[in-house]
């Protein structure tokens, strides 16, 4: 399912909010496809980092919302993904990350990919 800029951009800053941490220790980029090799190591290190993607209408739709969400102070991550497109992700590298325990993995046929977590002592 494709989403909105607007829709995107709101999802992904809340997502932020829910995890916490300063907005400048997540980053954002943009994928031609979630088969690819940045999204399967994700997957398989399972690295607590508050991954997260939607789907935009267009690759340039796609880069846009990057532009937005690195204006509101997320670094832009050009390099993990070599082929741009147009499924934005935002994550939270692990060296910036505060120490959390995985309560539950959330992997299904839906659009998006969402690690919940919960802060440890």
């Amino acid at each position: 399912m494709r989403f909105n800029q607007s829709d995107i951009v709101e999802d992904m800053l809340a997502h932020i909010r829910e995890l916490g941490g300063d907005i400048s220790e997540w980053c954002v980029g943009t994928a031609r496809d979630r088969e690819g090799e940045f999204f399967r190591r994700h997957a398989a290190a399972d690295l607590d980092n508050g991954l997260i993607w939607r789907e935009a209408y267009t690759p340039y739709a796609a880069a846009e919302v990057a532009e937005r969400l690195a204006d509101s102070g997320l670094r832009l991550d050009r390099g993990s993904v070599p082929t741009p497109g147009y499924i934005v992700f935002v994550y939270r590298p692990n060296a910036a990350a505060p120490r959390v325990a995985q309560t539950s993995a959330v992997m299904s046929a839906s659009p998006f990919h969402v690690h919940t977590e919960k802060m440890v002592p």
